[in-house]
């Protein structure tokens, strides 16, 4: 093992490390985690900005909290303020284009829209952690069979447009990794789910987490930047950690709709 793979593996144990505990336990600790990774996700939106980057940060994380604390009936308010205020600064400094705007904007739903997705998740504290871990296999388990299997069998470039080191031959093993080490772990922890919701999301989630991948990887190919942040050596930012499973959050809370479950 090479010294870069040394500590990207180590920075991974580490952030294993403290996000188990705390998921486990709920409560304050899980709160503050996501006001964290909300606080994080927003100042790494706002870098991008040329100007003013600290006023973007604190307005953006204030969008989030509003985005995964407002009840469902003002939900539709706190996006259209957001709005709003985001084309209000474009309009006041020349320097932030429409680009900025949509992207600041995009990014800000994303981290509150998912976040919001693992409140849903803690609504019954007894299961959340499993559940969350269950989504977790999902799109880490697919993330890590991709990288493995596109490192031994990659031959056969996917999108090099977006993304120029991803294969074919490892969406199909990383997909396969993630769907069923996802489908074990429900079979084993996660029985109180529905039966066929685990077969679904099982199926639905590695791809689902290929595609918040590869949805980031075309935003920073957009703007010409290799990583949103630096803050996990290895690994980039906060948001280049989290990509994949923003999506499948959300994706899992759909199908928690369709099965009458949230």
């Amino acid at each position: 093992m090479n010294k870069k793979m040394l500590i990207k593996t180590l920075v991974a144990l580490a952030m294993i490390a403290v996000v188990v505990p705390i998921a486990w336990i709920g409560g304050i600790p899980m709160q503050i985690l996501l006001a964290v990774i909300g606080a994080l996700g927003a100042y790494e939106c706002a870098a991008l900005f040329d100007t003013n980057k600290y006023i973007m940060a604190a307005l953006g994380f204030a969008a989030v909290v509003g985005l995964y604390m407002a009840p469902a009936s003002h939900l539709g308010a706190v996006i259209a303020l957001w709005l709003v205020v985001l084309f209000a600064i474009e309009l006041m400094d020349e320097r932030i284009t429409t680009d900025l705007v949509a992207y600041m904007f995009t990014m800000t739903m994303l981290i509150g829209l998912a976040i919001r997705c693992v409140q849903v998740l803690y609504a019954d504290p007894k299961t959340a952690f499993f559940v969350l871990i269950y989504i977790a296999c999902a799109c880490f388990g697919c993330d890590t069979g991709a990288y493995f299997f596109g490192v031994f069998f990659g031959k056969h470039k996917m999108i090099p447009r977006v993304s120029p080191n991803k294969t074919w031959e490892g969406s199909v093993g990383g997909y396969a990794t993630g769907a069923i080490l996802s489908f074990i772990f429900g079979m084993f922890f996660c029985a109180h789910l529905p039966l066929g919701l685990r077969i679904a999301a099982s199926l639905i989630l590695p791809a689902v987490a290929q595609l918040g991948d590869l949805a980031f990887s075309s935003i920073k190919r957009r703007f010409q930047i290799k990583d949103l942040g630096n803050i996990f050596p290895g690994h980039g930012g906060m948001l280049d950690r989290v990509d994949s499973i923003i999506f499948c959050m959300m994706v899992f809370n759909g199908l928690m709709i369709l099965w009458g479950l949230a």
